[in-house]
């Protein structure tokens, strides 16, 4: 790892001690973690799952094989990993404070993790810098708070400390070093694997460009990790060849890097998605100010390492990586690799390489302050800790839903392998007043209150939806009250909220209220009554699947629910 000395400069004495700069590095992505303990729970685009799945490992502790259940089915290479949920499961909290407290541990080992990396060679100024422009880089924030990719958050955090691990195999023979630097990238695995294996290549072409003679110890290190992990997850599930969603077509525009556009929707294929891209103000101008400053500095010992040599590295790998998310790299991300898979194989979406393209950034960014030396001076030096907080700020503001009254039991039903979940449901009844204790006109009543169905009582079905995927139709609702013997009494059939929100709108996360007329026949038979719900294409009649029923339906027990 270079030094201070290797520097165009030497780095002038620091005002305060370097446990000064771990110590804000403690402290100062405060801003970003937050709102985590904000009252409720965030809505993201993966729900109420991660907490569900984190109550069902507290209730099956001993079981070797658990997986997540709650969600689309478990892909090791593209799906958060179990490192996230085991954390949560095992604080001693209810889910919703173990699971963003596990959040926010993610952020917090981040930027301490970039500091004691990079310090050595950037400075603790220029370290902090970066580690700061790391924590706050806008795909950070909205991996947390926008997608509730929990275990990808966990994995940005881990990452500064896998690197520095396999960092110090280059300058040190303890023995320690290897097992420290292999459990790093474990646990790497076991957080987001598919993103560990770019990590990994990321990592191998540090080293092979740096310390050519040095590298085969971080690499055979980090090597052992990742087959830990994948030795694991074989272990327990298969790897999946075929992405959840059309990987080719989320390719980004070049504007979305730089577009100031913040958004809570889901990534959807084209120009006009629902979720912000940006690379971040502070990392790219600041960066853009270290390539500046580059023609201006000179080594002033031939023998030594050239600063600009790493930082020229950082600077065409973040070239590259930006690029790969773009169109033409298509023919790229189709090469084949070990046996049916290609590199498409290893992600969801091409822009999850924003995050290892952000962490260039921010080691970019920080050299300013290795570079220049008057910036490490105050006040020069607390502005750009104030500018790179500030250029992300107003992005810290994640919606919230209160969740306790869903957290029970789990959802009530999924549709179409969890794309959409049933989270509650409640019957009324809406009767033409006729009896001493009601006024004149139509009352609403719970079925509780109101008691048996009679003729020409009307039976509302209100239901929260929680979609946890894009829903590519427009679906229609059905809902059919049958009698003891499955026959067909009533029923309704519509777009949800009557055509004023249509399924192919819905954001993945959200809560939708929606509720559906049953109008009781005259010639009912009485009670008991079940009610059929389901979801189905009015251009071809086919139902959105559910996996407890063949057709397509979920059962609700109008007596029970009374």
């Amino acid at each position: 790892m270079m030094t201070p000395e290797s520097l165009p400069y030497k780095v002038s004495p620091e005002t305060s001690s370097a446990r000064t700069y771990l110590f804000l590095a403690l402290i100062l992505p405060i801003f970003a973690v937050a709102p985590l303990f904000y009252p409720g729970y965030m809505e993201t685009h993966t729900g109420l799952a991660p907490l569900w799945n984190v109550a069902d490992l507290r209730a099956n502790p001993g079981d070797p094989g658990w997986l997540p259940h709650i969600a689309h089915s478990f892909d090791p290479l593209r799906s958060d990993g179990l490192l996230v949920y085991y954390l949560a499961a095992l604080l001693p909290f209810d889910v919703v404070v173990a699971t963003k407290l596990v959040g926010g541990l993610g952020w917090v080992l981040g930027s301490l993790g970039m500091v004691l990396w990079l310090r050595s060679w950037l400075g603790s100024p220029g370290a902090l810098a970066a580690a700061l422009v790391y924590t706050y880089l806008p795909f950070h924030i909205a991996a947390v708070y926008v997608r509730g990719a929990w275990g990808e958050a966990f994995f940005w955090g881990l990452l500064p400390w896998a690197m520095l691990a396999a960092t110090y195999l280059v300058t040190t023979r303890r023995v320690i070093v290897w097992p420290l630097a292999a459990f790093f990238w474990l646990m790497l695995g076991l957080s987001q694997l598919g993103l560990t294996l770019w990590a990994f290549i990321f990592l191998m072409l540090l080293v092979l460009v740096i310390h050519r003679r040095q590298s085969l110890p971080p690499i055979l290190s980090a090597l052992a990790g990742l087959g830990l992990a994948f030795g694991l997850y074989l272990s327990l599930a298969p790897f999946s060849a075929t992405s959840p969603v059309p990987f080719f077509d989320h390719f980004l525009f070049p504007f979305q890097l730089v577009s100031a556009y913040w958004g809570f929707g889901p990534s959807r294929p084209g120009w006009a998605d629902g979720l912000s891209f940006q690379l971040g103000l502070a990392a790219v101008g600041l960066a853009m100010v270290s390539v500046a400053l580059w023609p201006h500095t000179r080594s002033p010992e031939p023998n030594s390492v050239r600063p600009d040599r790493r930082l020229l590295f950082f600077l065409i790998a973040v070239i590259g990586l930006v690029l790969l998310q773009f169109s033409p790299a298509a023919w790229v991300w189709q090469l084949p690799g070990l046996a049916t898979f290609s590199l498409s194989s290893t992600l969801t979406y091409p822009w999850q390489l924003l995050g290892l393209a952000g962490l260039g950034l921010a080691v970019l960014a920080g050299s300013v302050l290795g570079l220049d030396a008057r910036l490490t001076e105050l006040p020069l030096f607390g502005s750009i800790i104030m500018l790179i907080i500030l250029s992300s700020y107003h992005y810290l503001a994640p919606q919230f839903i209160q969740v306790d009254h869903y957290l029970a039991g789990g959802p009530k039903a999924q549709w179409g392998a969890a794309r959409l979940l049933l989270l509650d449901y409640d019957f009324s009844v809406q009767t033409s007043a006729n009896t001493a204790a009601l006024e004149l006109g139509d009352t609403t009543l719970p079925l509780t209150v109101h008691g048996p169905l009679r003729a020409h009582d009307r039976l509302l079905l209100e239901a929260t939806w929680q979609p946890l995927q894009t829903l590519d139709q427009d679906l229609k609702v059905f809902v059919h009250l049958v009698d003891a013997n499955n026959n067909v009494l009533a029923q309704y059939d519509g777009r949800p909220r009557s055509g004023d929100y249509p399924t192919s709108q819905w954001v993945p996360g959200e809560l939708i209220r929606d509720t559906y007329p049953i109008l009781i026949p005259e010639n009912a038979p009485p009670p008991p009554y079940r009610v059929f719900i389901g979801l189905y294409d009015e251009t071809t009649s086919i139902r959105l699947p559910v996996p407890t029923d063949p057709e397509g339906r979920v059962i609700l027990d109008v007596d029970q629910k009374s």
